[in-house]
């Protein structure tokens, strides 16, 4: 999940910069979302003190305000080395500043015409959909799900387990914030996944680093989200084998 940041000063342009980020957001089917747009540069960093997510942040230069634009850029690339910013400004003469302020924004889009501004906002999200997705799987792997032209990703170490679902070729995801129901088979999930999966149970694959207690003799697996998964007795040799036990 990305949260999209946006400060504005000019409260007309901010409900026209929400609006084209979430079109884009729903048409794309990213999993981003807007977390917060505002005027006063000071709330943002409020805001962002105490996030999770990494952040996109679309940033004007002139904010009428004690911090502009490239001061608060300058803040939240200290508090999030990886984030994405880009300036939305009227200011053109102002874009090689950025480079003088050691920002690293992705992009710098003048405010013309709205067709444009639109367009370009668009190019944006759909670039750094591109990089996240990259530097995340390079980071650490990930698990993606494309559904009703919306696409989740979960991090390996996020995932708690799948489960066959009761309904017909669907499975459950748990994961440490979510469960999805999704459309899809254990067998070829079992292919993407990495060594810290086993598949303890037919119906059953489970992220051993998320195992709080095994009870061999119960055929148990105690996950640390409280939830309990079974252990068939022809995977239970594996899994002892797994985790180090004779």
């Amino acid at each position: 999940m990305l949260d999209i940041y946006i400060c504005e000063d000019d409260q007309k342009q901010l409900k026209l910069f929400q609006k084209y980020i979430s079109d884009t957001v729903m048409i794309e089917g990213f999993d981003m979302r807007i977390t917060q747009a505002v005027s006063d540069p000071h709330e943002l960093l409020n805001a962002l003190s105490g996030a999770e997510n990494t952040g996109v942040f679309f940033l004007d230069i002139d904010l009428k305000s004690d911090m502009d634009g490239l001061s608060l850029a300058q803040q939240i690339r200290q508090i999030q080395p990886r984030c994405f910013i880009i300036f939305i400004t009227s200011h053109s003469e102002m874009s090689f500043l950025t480079f003088q302020y050691k920002v690293e924004a992705l992009d710098f889009i003048i405010k013309s015409k709205p067709e444009f501004v639109k367009a370009k906002i668009h190019e944006c999200l759909l670039d750094i959909e591109q990089k996240y997705t990259s530097l995340h799987n390079a980071v650490c792997r990930t698990f993606t799900i494309d559904q009703n032209d919306r696409r989740t990703v979960f991090d390996y170490n996020d995932i708690i387990f799948f489960e066959t679902s009761h309904n017909i070729h669907k499975i459950i995801l748990y994961a440490q914030k979510r469960v999805l129901e999704f459309a899809g088979q254990l067998k070829e999930i079992e292919k993407q996944l990495d060594k810290r999966f086993y598949r303890c149970h037919r119906s059953y694959i489970i992220n051993t680093d998320h195992i709080s207690e095994i009870d061999f003799d119960l055929l148990e697996v105690h996950m640390d989200n409280g939830e309990i998964c079974p252990v068939s007795v022809r995977l239970k040799k594996g899994l002892k084998k797994y985790v180090g036990r004779n």
